[in-house]
């Protein structure tokens, strides 16, 4: 059993602080390897004894027993080891260059995670959905106004929930109906809540976030995942549209003409109401 299959065999009996360490190791392996327990437990906001404590209850004799077999598990793991190699560089970037490294790092690590099954299973649920419904603010609506966008252009039955409108609009949601979330740290409690009542009103669920230890990976009925490390103080939703673009990708594939059609007739609407800029 791998360290991260024990991860996720256990990680519902853990603490609260129990889980805020497997969640940073887990989203950070190639940094956590050359960490100290003291430094594991700063990065992850709590003590010490708790990062011990996390590796008594996954079973491993200690500390020393749990990175050892992290180490081996990042050293079979080759998006881990690039990702190793390149953090631990010598070489002298200038910001932009690291900028656009950390970017690129982010898509393979989200390519080497993706499942085109599981892009096509999403695009499915998508389609099947009566009505879609898109959840996801702050950051995430880089994301999620994109992706309503343009299958309300697509297939025009998709309804992004205002923030600050959620009560009114989930009132509506039903069994037949597909629910897309966006959610990211710090994980929005009220996005999540969206998620969690999409899934007792028992509409289907597609969460897009950052790791299997997401309370949205235990909501939805499919999760996507995109990595969304940053260089600087904000987090990164390159990886977050390039996913979107893939289920844009994949529902033209599988529903060419529907699409065609709602499109040509979008098209003509944008005549009627002269919304475009015509040049004299």
């Amino acid at each position: 059993m791998t360290f991260v299959d024990r991860i996720q065999e256990h990680f519902d009996s853990l603490s609260v602080g129990q889980k805020k360490v497997a969640h940073y190791i887990q989203s950070n392996m190639q940094d956590a390897v050359l960490q100290s327990a003291q430094k594991i437990a700063d990065k992850s906001g709590v003590s010490e004894a708790t990062v011990h404590r996390l590796a008594q209850a996954l079973s491993y004799a200690g500390f020393s027993a749990m990175l050892q077999d992290l180490r081996q598990f990042v050293l079979k793991d080759q998006r881990a080891v690039r990702n190793f190699l390149h953090s631990t560089s010598d070489q002298e970037d200038s910001w932009l260059e690291k900028h656009f490294l950390q970017e690129i790092d982010n898509l393979h690590e989200t390519m080497a995670r993706s499942d085109q099954s599981q892009i096509n299973q999403a695009a499915r649920m998508l389609l099947e959905g009566e009505r879609v419904w898109i959840a996801g603010w702050r950051m995430g609506l880089s994301v999620t106004s994109f992706l309503n966008f343009i299958l309300k252009y697509m297939l025009g039955n998709c309804e992004l929930i205002p923030q600050g409108s959620v009560a009114e609009f989930a009132t509506y949601i039903k069994p037949e109906d597909t629910v897309f979330v966006c959610g990211f740290p710090r994980y929005c409690s009220r996005t999540l809540k969206v998620a969690a009542l999409a899934k007792k009103e028992g509409a289907k669920v597609i969460a897009l976030t950052d790791s299997e230890l997401s309370p949205f990976a235990k909501l939805a009925d499919l999760p996507l995942f995109a990595a969304s490390k940053s260089t600087g103080f904000l987090d990164s939703y390159t990886a977050s549209m390039s996913v979107a673009g893939a289920l844009i990708h994949e529902i033209s594939f599988l529903e060419k003409e529907r699409v065609q059609t709602n499109i040509e007739k979008m098209e003509m609407m944008f005549k009627e109401f002269h919304d475009s800029f015509e040049w004299k």
